[in-house]
């Protein structure tokens, strides 16, 4: 039996099994096997991933882990490899995503049961911000070169990868109006579905405030190139009358009753808070939890 990278990591009853008619994997979670493909070497004299052999070992994989019961098997693919993608869909593998230079396919072996893999990316984030200059009783809004549905909306986008909601809607902000701002709670939430690539929308609604300059005033804001038409400090009271009008063509629901929280005053009140807690997990770092105010107790600890 030759040595993979399934034998350091698999049960006992890995032991059984001829290795070399199988392609080499690695246990997985929730009871599933990963098959890692390499990228394709051009010195590589190998015959294991012609397609005749890779139908054939990938066929074996198969049978070995329906013995083992697996209820899954993942592949990734990377795209010098691409062609022993419809090698892996004449076995029953489909898509599951794909990212940069690399897809991954996946299929369910547990017949009689429906598949529990979960869907690639069912929602996107996205970050706006209701930016209110206190001195002058004004609103930090933009608009956009294209997809203007309103004269006027506040600035925000969409979160990276690993970003938090807080460094996503001071980011956009900056990136859009060229102003610093520091981020202190959260209004409320949309959820949307049906938009881009047809995931859902988690569109979070930030209260931000200008951080002043050196001079102890805030900046007028710079619109970004090739992005933003126009970026401006409106009059609350222009905006209101906007967000208010009962003209479906000229109000707007949803910031309607934004602003009516925003109004409320006192955030820390109000607002959903944004407080840092460790995790359970050991080596994980601590994540943001938002919620409702917590109203102060001497008997609470920190």
């Amino acid at each position: 039996m030759s040595s993979t990278s399934s034998s350091g990591n698999a049960s006992n009853k890995l032991a059984d099994y001829d290795f070399d008619r199988v392609l080499p994997f690695d246990e997985h979670s929730h009871n599933s096997i990963k098959i890692t493909l390499p990228e394709d070497q051009s010195n590589d004299k190998s015959h294991l991933f012609d397609n005749e052999t890779f139908h054939s070992k990938l066929e074996a994989t198969l049978a070995t882990a329906q013995q083992l019961k697996k209820s899954a098997i993942w592949i990734t693919v990377p795209i010098s490899r691409a062609s022993l993608i419809e090698c892996a869909h004449k076995c029953g593998f489909e898509f599951h995503h794909a990212e940069g230079t690399v897809a991954t396919l996946c299929k369910w072996l547990l017949e009689g049961e429906e598949s529990r893999i979960p869907t690639f990316a069912t929602h996107q984030v996205g970050v706006g911000a209701v930016c209110i200059n206190q001195h002058t009783n004004e609103i930090l809004c933009v608009r956009e070169m294209r997809n203007n549905y309103r004269p006027w909306k506040m600035p925000g986008g969409l979160a990276e990868l690993g970003e938090h909601l807080d460094e996503a809607v001071v980011r956009e902000v900056y990136e859009e109006t060229g102003i610093q701002t520091r981020f202190l709670s959260v209004l409320g939430v949309r959820h949307t579905h049906g938009l881009q690539f047809g995931r859902s929308d988690l569109y979070f609604v930030c209260r931000l405030e200008p951080i002043l300059d050196a001079n102890g005033k805030v900046a007028q804001p710079v619109p970004q190139e090739g992005e933003i038409e126009a970026a401006a400090w409106v009059p609350l009271e222009e905006y209101r009358a906007m967000v208010n009008n009962p003209d479906s063509k000229i109000g707007h629901p949803m910031m309607k009753q934004i602003m009516k929280l925003a109004d409320q005053g006192n955030r820390n009140e109000y607002d959903i808070q944004r407080t840092i807690v460790s995790s359970v997990v050991p080596e994980r770092k601590g994540s943001p939890v938002y919620h409702a105010a917590i109203r102060s107790n001497s008997n609470d600890e920190n």
